[in-house]
């Protein structure tokens, strides 16, 4: 069998060199898995115990807009939700540049407009050039409730506005916490969550941001614990036991009959088949390697189930869930290296061959040293933790994350950018 599948892949790579030249026969004959993840630590904030606008904290947001990450909400090492301030971080541009940080007081874009109460466990993500927070928990854990509003913070005016439902008010969803708020097509998606009774929810919502609508996509198959979109499909993971997960997708198709439906890929946990055993506030987000690959980046988290004493509260572990190779969406202004989409042909010439393509699969994420070890100082690592704000970069190669709970359980306040390769 060793040989057969030796062969196979010399025949692709011979197919794939007899095809292509330069970066494009490169990016063909270059294995897909595992991916290489290199971390640097780009900032890190004191906490005093005293200052409710210290970075030092958890169960916030950090949302990537342009090349500034925006940190909002959140609670502080002693329990206290931090001030309703949004702070900004100027990525920097290489490892050894200095991030520049920036606190912005919460100012209503109308004269006497509201602002958002200061929270934490609430959800956001980027729209265009806002911010969109949603949701949240007050100072006693309890959900606020202040309707299906929608919160936005415009990076430009440094503002804040909200965008409520002004049409079938009674078609909204109820509060909640711990949702996960997604961007899609200039729209959005609410997807779980927990609700003032402590149930956890599996509705999802599409908010239609024209229309100002609400409208119920199908429940997802099992409360889940993460959801991530890649281009037009919803993915949420879910935890059956200690033991396994299951990978769920919907193709978004807001307002059509019939509705689309749900469909699961389960995932045992065994040497023959491994992948990330189960975990809470940890991230999920796709991610991209250029050359039309795609993967769901799944890391960190709180350990689900009973763990041992001897064992850590969160994990710090990084997987990959291969997702399908872009289709060809080649346009005027797209370099013939992206244009041609060599992980799409791979994956073709693959399948001809009966060769695995790896699609639908996990795979463990080798973490590389720094470049450069003696010209490093202090940590290499964020080490396991949870709750952390994060977000992509606008390139879809990197991971930006700030903060969040330690191995011990108290507040982080510092941030990585995680490069991948």
């Amino acid at each position: 069998m060793a040989e057969v599948a030796a062969g196979l892949l010399a025949a692709e790579q011979a197919i794939s060199a007899s095809i292509y030249t330069g970066a494009a026969a490169y990016a063909v004959a270059r294995p897909t898995m595992p991916l290489k993840a290199t971390f640097s630590r780009f900032g890190s904030a004191s906490d005093d115990g005293i200052s409710r606008s210290s970075l030092t904290r958890s169960h916030h947001t950090l949302t990537v807009v342009g090349n500034k990450a925006y940190i909002f909400g959140g609670q502080m090492s002693q329990g206290e939700l931090a001030i309703n301030c949004i702070h900004y971080i100027a990525l920097p541009k290489a490892s050894t540049a200095v991030a520049e940080f920036q606190v912005l007081p919460a100012i209503s874009s109308k004269k006497g407009g509201l602002v958002p109460k200061p929270r934490t466990k609430h959800s956001a993500c980027a729209l265009n050039n806002r911010v969109a927070i949603y949701g949240g928990c007050d100072e006693a854990g309890n959900v606020l409730d202040e309707g299906p509003i929608i919160w936005l913070f415009d990076v430009e005016r440094l503002t804040w506005s909200t965008l409520k439902s002004s049409n079938h008010p009674e078609r909204t969803p109820p509060p909640r916490s711990e949702a996960r708020l997604l961007a899609h097509d200039g729209n959005l998606i609410l997807v779980g969550g927990i609700n003032s009774s402590g149930e956890a929810l599996a509705d999802v919502w599409h908010y239609n941001c024209s229309t100002e609508i609400w409208n119920q996509l199908p429940h997802t198959p099992a409360v889940v614990t993460s959801a991530a979109i890649s281009g037009d499909t919803l993915y949420a993971i879910s935890n059956s036991d200690t033991l396994g997960s299951e990978v769920h997708y919907l193709e978004i198709q807001p307002c059509t009959e019939p509705a689309s439906t749900w469909r699961t890929i389960s995932f045992p946990m065994n040497p023959l088949r491994p992948g990330p055993r189960p975990r809470s506030h940890g991230g999920l987000i796709p991610i991209t390697t250029g050359y039309g690959r795609n993967y769901l980046l799944y890391f960190f988290g709180d350990r689900k189930g009973e763990a041992e004493k001897r064992d850590l509260l969160q994990w710090s572990d990084l997987w990959t869930f291969q997702l399908p190779s872009s289709d060809l969406e080649a346009k005027a202004t797209t370099p013939v290296k992206e244009a041609i989409k060599p992980a799409k042909i791979k994956d073709q010439i693959r399948s001809k061959l009966g060769a695995d393509t790896g699609a639908s699969s996990w795979t463990e994420v080798e973490v590389q040293p720094p470049g450069d070890l003696k010209a490093h100082e202090g940590k290499v690592h964020p080490g396991p933790r949870s709750s952390f704000g994060y977000d992509i970069t606008a390139d879809g190669r990197s991971v930006v994350l700030w903060g969040g709970c330690n191995a011990t359980g108290g507040s982080e306040g510092d941030g990585w950018i995680i490069e991948f390769s």
